[in-house]
């Protein structure tokens, strides 16, 4: 059977302790770009690709939206929300946080109120003021908006609370980007991924997406990957005591198992009411579709290959998964009721972990090309395909934020990063490892 060789981190517990790649990895590490150019690249000449591929300069400088965040007066409260408010939006990549240092404005005369003279000269486009109360659960922010350009009256004027320094700060974060973009942004939001935590364990994780709040969510034993958000909350496939892997949702004291056979049930995936998992029941991995409960499941492909990783679309019409059906691992779309799939991965001779933009538009993955894994964007018919990192280690598991500007993925270079959807605006939001990211909707 000629998809065994690739499901070794599933044949048996004693290789479980690889990376939980559904396919074999390259794990080579390049060296980091000493900083971001700003250059998309495509792929190499040779390589079968869409034609509109091409190397597109950004100058993401340019793009970015220069607002200053001089530090929030009250109580003590005040240091954490203006430290949290300016990470979120340098997060954001939108807006470019000026140097407070820079600023040569009287801010205690100003209190909530700009002299527009002062602040014009640091080329600020948004002045953020907030006089900042309480402590704990009971937090207030009197928050307002200026813009030294039509300075009559503030743009924007808010009170949020009471909540907790995090939840206050967020919400302003949020807001400004609403302001600027029209839609909200998506500070608050988690992220679930699997990492190692011992010989033969691997558990489940949730962080919030600006890297702070790091839990653990599986019990410490045996092997615990592949997680997934569902409609009851956290979803993984979790290690037997017999060797199997089951599918479980997260609780306490112990998970509840939501599809278990003698065998492997892996990659969950939830939408439109439905679920995608794949099961070897029949002796190959399958994908099938059923309930959310786990219930009526029903078989979808039917191929001597493995077919792998299936992720629904967002309003379930669709699942995107990987084959080898053409030889090497690629990235197929489907429809979520059955039919002939479509490959849709045209650059990269290894390509995997598929994942959908919030519109359905477009999928990211992770692609070997060249020797490392990089992530890779295609429209969900195939065309236009992009590469997105380069020469900065190794990539993989991308993920696309609720509002589709930002992919979270796993890097070589030392844990969970995210950036924009040309590749740019690169950070690190938390160390170490992290496997199979799931970003909240």
């Amino acid at each position: 059977m000629r998809w065994l060789p690739w499901l070794t981190t599933f044949a048996t517990v004693a290789v479980l302790t690889r990376p939980p790649r559904l396919f074999a990895q390259a794990r080579a590490t390049a060296a980091s770009r000493a900083s971001d150019a700003g250059v998309v690249h495509s792929a190499p000449a040779g390589v079968s690709a869409a034609p509109e591929q091409e190397i597109t300069i950004q100058n993401l400088e340019t793009r970015l939206l220069p607002i200053a965040i001089p530090p929030m007066r009250g109580d003590a409260a005040a240091g954490d929300v203006t430290s949290i408010v300016s990470r979120d939006l340098q997060l954001s990549a939108l807006f470019r946080v000026l140097d407070p240092a820079t600023f040569s404005a009287d801010l205690a005369a100003e209190a909530l109120t700009i002299v527009p003279s002062a602040w014009l000269p640091s080329g600020a486009t948004a002045v953020v003021k907030a006089q900042v109360t309480g402590s704990g659960d009971s937090v207030r922010a009197e928050f307002r908006v200026w813009e030294p350009g039509r300075p009559a009256a503030a743009v924007l004027s808010r009170t949020y609370g009471p909540g907790s320094t995090r939840s206050v700060a967020h919400q302003i974060a949020n807001e400004l980007i609403r302001q600027y973009t029209g839609r909200t942004g998506i500070f608050g939001t988690r992220l679930l991924f699997a990492r190692r935590t011992g010989h033969n364990r691997k558990d489940i994780f949730m962080v919030d997406c600006d890297g702070a709040n790091l839990s653990q969510i599986s019990s410490g034993r045996r092997l615990n990957f592949l997680p997934a958000w569902g409609p009851d909350g956290i979803y993984y496939s979790m290690q037997t005591r017999e060797g199997y892997l089951a599918l479980v949702r997260s609780a306490r004291p112990q998970p509840v198992p939501i599809v278990q056979i003698e065998g492997m049930v892996m990659g969950a995936s939830f939408a439109g009411g439905h679920l995608a998992v794949v099961l070897t029941s029949d002796g190959n991995p399958e994908i099938y579709v059923g309930h959310t409960d786990g219930s009526n499941l029903t078989r979808l492909t039917r191929d001597s290959s493995a077919d792998i990783s299936p992720v629904l679309s967002p309003d379930g019409s669709r699942i995107a998964f990987v084959s080898d059906r053409d030889g090497s691992p690629q990235v197929y779309v489907m429809p979520a009721t059955g039919g002939t799939p479509r490959r849709v991965s045209t650059v990269g001779d290894y390509n995997q972990t598929p994942a959908w933009s919030p519109d359905g538009r477009t999928l990211a993955y992770a692609g070997r090309l060249g020797g490392n894994f990089d992530i890779f964007t295609v429209n969900a018919d195939g065309t236009h395909a992009r590469r997105l990192t380069e020469n900065q280690g190794s990539n993989s598991d991308p993920t696309y934020s609720p509002d589709g500007r930002l992919i979270a993925f796993s890097s070589s270079r030392g844990g969970i990063f995210l950036m924009n959807t040309d590749g740019l605006a690169q950070q690190q939001i938390l160390a170490g490892g992290g496997e199979t990211l799931r970003w909240e909707r």
